[in-house]
């Protein structure tokens, strides 16, 4: 079978979501050449924060000159900005082009849209000789596609929250010891402020594949926006607090890889690329007067971090939430509710979100369209939030005037 056009193409891929075995995919990428390892290659997991870090890594280490890759899910606005080169998209004539000539031995061996969409990246990133690949984990991490890799020069754990608990496990603990197994041999681990228990669990992990552990250092709120790292002043774009952790973190990785790699930062570079540097629906502000704001927040950690950052604005406040039902959305809901003068609870075109109707305590628009004029007319500030499939949603379909 042979694709005429991209859209056919992405339609054909995203039909093939399914989950997936790791050992599996392990023998079909080792049958593919493993084309996967040759990179110098930093991987991301944890609970919240992974796309944000990936971010502001990817933007740090182009402040430096280097052409980097990265590796994200699940996509924003269009199914190919999962991969990117320097911020830039796979073209879609290479992804058609790929796919096209891949196609039979993904189809042979029942391949997911998740695992195609990792051999087609790495497929690109030999092609176009990035310096470096950031590949983000997609569920966990010991038994994910993307583990698959087998010579990573940095894993970085960013945060452990309560999230996949039906695939990771019931406790932080658990969860922990699974988003350790992207930890490989004789390489470096970089983790975000984790609970004590959890340090030990990577500390031990680390110990047991002779790996060097690192620690977020602390950093420092000087003003709104602006921080403190490592004797460097630094100014974000973000207005979310929780964004300091991952821009701090992103920095202590570039330094470890400057020293790994033998070259000297610029932290000029560096800190006009934090202050331009954006992550698309984490806090993003869309529109002023009435300030709109987008944030995908999909768990308990995450909302708490995020309603943090909204309860500095002043004015009326009110959110708009949708989630998918596999989610804690009832914790989520009590949580907003607290941070707002009104919740409005909605839904979007995706299987598995969860249903207005079901809420009789709440405001409840069938049509996410409805729910946001309204919001818009009667309040100054409106948080937009819940699954990333849902501002995904949002961005394509909603125009903010």
């Amino acid at each position: 079978m042979m694709f005429s056009n991209i859209d056919e193409a992405i339609s054909w891929i995203c039909s093939k979501r399914k989950n997936y075995s790791y050992e599996h995919f392990k023998q079909i990428a080792h049958l593919k050449g493993d084309i996967q390892n040759g990179f110098y290659t930093i991987h991301v997991a944890g609970t919240d924060g992974k796309g944000s870090f990936v971010s502001y890594l990817c933007d740090l280490l182009m402040s430096q000159g280097y052409k980097v890759g990265t590796f994200t899910s699940p996509h924003y606005v269009t199914h190919l900005d999962r991969i990117r080169i320097n911020k830039e998209n796979i073209s879609a004539q290479f992804f058609l082009d790929s796919l096209n000539r891949n196609y039979d031995f993904f189809t042979e061996n029942g391949l997911s849209m998740f695992e195609m969409d990792y051999l087609i990246m790495a497929e690109y990133f030999h092609a176009e000789k990035v310096d470096f690949a950031i590949i983000e984990t997609g569920i966990g991490g010991r038994f994910d596609s993307t583990n698959v890799v087998e010579d990573t020069a940095l894993s970085v754990i960013t945060t452990i929250g309560y999230d996949h608990m039906d695939r990771l496990g019931n406790t932080l603990a658990e969860i922990c010891f699974e988003k350790c197994g992207i930890i490989k041999d004789n390489s470096m681990v970089l983790i975000g402020k984790l609970p004590p228990d959890c340090v030990n669990i990577v500390r031990e992990q680390a110990d047991a594949h002779h790996s060097q552990l690192y620690i977020l250092d602390d950093y420092v709120q000087t003003a709104q926006r602006h921080f403190r790292y490592h004797d460097h002043e630094y100014e974000l774009s973000s207005y979310a607090s929780y964004q300091f952790h991952n821009a701090s973190l992103a920095l202590q990785a570039l330094e470890l890889i400057s020293r790994d790699r033998h070259f000297e930062i610029d932290y000029d570079r560096a800190k006009n690329a934090l202050r331009v540097s954006n992550w698309p629906c984490r806090f993003e502000i869309v529109r002023e007067n009435p300030r709109v704001i987008l944030d995908g927040a999909h768990n308990i950690h995450g909302i708490n971090a995020l309603v943090e950052s909204f309860d500095q604005f002043k004015g009326s406040k009110c959110i708009v939430f949708s989630a998918l039902k596999r989610k804690e959305y009832e914790k989520m809901i009590n949580v907003l509710k607290e941070h707002c003068d009104e919740l409005f609870i909605t839904s979007f075109d995706y299987d598995g979100s969860i249903d207005p109707a079901d809420f009789k305590d709440y405001r409840t628009f069938s049509d996410y369209k409805e729910a946001i004029d309204e919001a818009l007319r009667n309040y100054d500030n409106i948080l937009i939030c819940g699954s990333l499939y849902f501002m995904s949603d949002v961005v394509l379909n909603y125009k903010f005037n």
